[in-house]
């Protein structure tokens, strides 16, 4: 019996969020050692590295994020691949080419723009009309990080649910707090942003569908001392002018590393994760592992993955978010209950956990492309 070789796309472009380039090299750091059974020919335009002797590095500048991939991309793999009947393509982001030259499973993290059209571009709809959509019907199997995007997958694209694989996020183990050390990081994550008060976090980009302003209005309505924590970079989508006179409790500390992010997730009262849709939330498992008290927006896939470990609210009502942070904030008791409650939820996700569903979809998918049994 031939030995399966696996031709990931792991490509990584300006497009992408952190959570799905995290995704990419979390799954290539961690393939080879949940399944020694499979060999690895990586395809990335990145400084992506391993040191795994079942992986090949197949460095390729073909066009990423772009209608030229339609044409470049096939010929690459068709490269790279061994026997058509033991080689699977796993396309690790929406950017993949209408054919593929060998059978393949696909990576949709979620379909928010179906959700949301006025927060895109036209340009999207018209990606996942002409290369989604055709990508997904041929493909053996659909991964998706979360059960509530089964529906969506099927409604808008297509995809019946016995050809979704549901394969959950996880979340490193530099994460992992205990309470020294949480308190370790939180001193200096306060030391190093002189942040002096309580503070409320939020980790992630500035687009539309954040929510972010229901996130300042809750904030606003506190009307105690505590600092908001922004990270990343880019304009906020809405008016700032109602909030200029408490600007200066507003904290933007723009791009962080992960420790840097470990340590202000470490010191946060609450950390809020208040978007309108989200095909996971990693943050919330991230923040959650470090023993930080989380509060998410009832939508998607927040409440499946924060579980009854984090406060939840309607995120159109600001009102809901500002009694949550107010109890995090004003009963420690009850911040602690949460904080442990959330570490004991994070131990659920784990990269390895993901990478051994994502390895057992890949051998499925080959029985499924040429009906073995």
């Amino acid at each position: 019996m031939r030995r399966i070789q696996v031709v990931l796309d792991a490509r990584l472009t300006r497009h992408m969020s952190v959570g799905m380039k995290t995704y990419v090299r979390e799954l290539v750091a961690r393939l080879p050692a949940v399944a020694p059974d499979l060999t690895f020919v990586a395809i990335t335009n990145s400084d992506l590295t391993t040191d795994a002797a079942t992986v090949r590095i197949a460095e390729d500048r073909a066009a990423n994020a772009s209608w030229g991939e339609q044409w470049t991309l096939p010929r690459v793999i068709a490269r790279h691949a061994g026997a058509r009947d033991s080689s699977i393509a796993h396309f690790m982001s929406v950017y993949a080419p209408r054919r593929s030259p060998i059978p393949y499973v696909y990576t949709i993290h979620d379909l928010i723009h179906k959700r949301y059209p006025r927060y895109f571009s036209w340009k999207i709809p018209l990606f996942y009309r002409f290369v989604v959509r055709h990508v997904a019907a041929r493909a053996a199997f659909v991964l998706t990080d979360a059960r509530a995007t089964l529906p969506d997958l099927q409604c808008f694209l297509g995809v019946p649910a016995p050809r979704v694989r549901v394969v959950p996020l996880g979340v490193s183990q530099a994460y992992a707090l205990d309470d020294a050390e949480r308190l370790r990081c939180a001193a200096i994550a306060r030391r190093t942003h002189r942040l002096d008060r309580p503070y409320v976090m939020y980790a992630g980009n500035h687009r539309r569908h954040k929510n972010l302003e229901t996130l300042f209005k809750a904030w606003l309505a506190l009307r105690q001392p505590c600092d908001l924590v922004l990270t990343e970079e880019g304009a906020l989508p809405f008016d700032v002018s109602a909030y200029r006179s408490d600007w200066g409790n507003v904290r933007f500390v723009g791009h962080v590393t992960e420790r840097k992010l470990i340590e202000l997730y470490a010191g946060a009262s609450a950390v809020v994760q208040p978007s309108l849709f989200e095909g996971f939330g990693l943050t919330v498992v991230e923040a959650m592992a470090c023993g930080s008290p989380v509060v998410v927006a009832r939508t998607s896939a927040l409440t499946e993955v924060a579980g009854d470990a984090a406060l939840s609210f309607d995120p159109l009502q600001s009102d809901e978010l500002t009694q949550s942070m107010r109890a995090l904030l004003s009963d420690s008791a009850f911040a602690e209950g949460l904080r442990r409650a959330g570490r004991l939820r994070a131990e659920a996700f784990t990269w390895d956990a993901t990478a051994t569903q994502t390895a057992a979809s890949y051998r499925e998918a080959l029985e499924f492309a040429w009906g073995r049994t």
